[in-house]
């Protein structure tokens, strides 16, 4: 099959795992560039995984045109992994359905991903900046700086400069997860994980500058708990 520019379609799979995200899912999938993405020359499947919502997330979410499926064991990692199974694209995007990330930003990533094994969106330019400091104003403080700290360390262990550990904006050919040590993360440390394995391996990992939202509903990351989640999958990734 050929795309607008005769070019031969390829197939990516837009895999978000959800956990109560019926504020929020439906902007996410409305803002697919879709008809971008074909013009370009993929195919989009948007595939959502409930993990036991208990609001209306899976029902917004097929109103909204996703294929839906569901992962019963609690975690984000669980959630993602039931994705990579089921998704049918041989190209695949996670993103989150709180709507932090746009999903227009997609565009950037897919744009980017030529010569890339891992192609993420950094909330973050630059990291002690200080006329950026507080920047994305879109998130807390807490968070900005709990995040700041951790791409500072992760640098550190990882032996190259990263900006942004934990955004859930990547980008990856399916048959990245078998060219990688198994990811052993169970949350939301499944990034940071996939970031050190990715990197410690010798694969090539690119950061691509994405802009904000305000979350909508309730987050349940706990900064400083999950912080030392963060480091410790670094370390893990990098050294076991």
């Amino acid at each position: 099959m050929q795309g607008d520019s005769g070019v031969n379609m390829k197939k990516i799979t837009i895999l978000i795992p959800c956990y109560n995200e019926e504020k929020g899912i439906g902007k996410v999938i409305d803002n697919i560039p879709t008809t971008e993405l074909k013009k370009i020359g993929y195919d989009t499947e948007i595939l959502v995984v409930d993990n036991n919502s208990k609001d209306k997330t899976s029902e917004v979410a097929k109103n909204h045109g996703a294929r839906v499926i569901f992962e019963g064991k609690q975690g984000k990692t669980f959630a993602l992994k039931t994705g990579f199974k089921n998704a049918k694209g041989s190209y695949i995007v996670t993103i989150d359905g709180d709507n932090t990330y746009p999903a227009q930003e997609i565009s950037k990533l897919v744009k980017a991903i030529n010569g890339n094994d891992l192609v993420v969106g950094s909330r973050f330019d630059t990291i002690w900046k200080i006329s950026k400091l507080f920047y994305p104003k879109e998130l807390v403080f807490r968070r900005v700086f709990a995040n700041k700290v951790g791409a500072e360390m992760g640098s550190i262990i990882l032996g190259k400069r990263i900006t942004d550990v934990t955004t859930g904006l990547r980008l990856f050919k399916k048959d990245l997860l078998s060219r990688i040590p198994e990811i052993k993360a169970k949350g939301l440390d499944f990034e940071a994980e996939l970031t050190a394995r990715v990197i410690s391996n010798g694969l090539n990992y690119k950061e691509v500058k994405i802009e904000t939202n305000f979350r909508e509903g309730h987050s349940s990351l706990q900064y400083f708990r999950d912080a030392f989640r963060f480091l410790w999958a670094m370390i893990r990734g990098r050294f076991f």
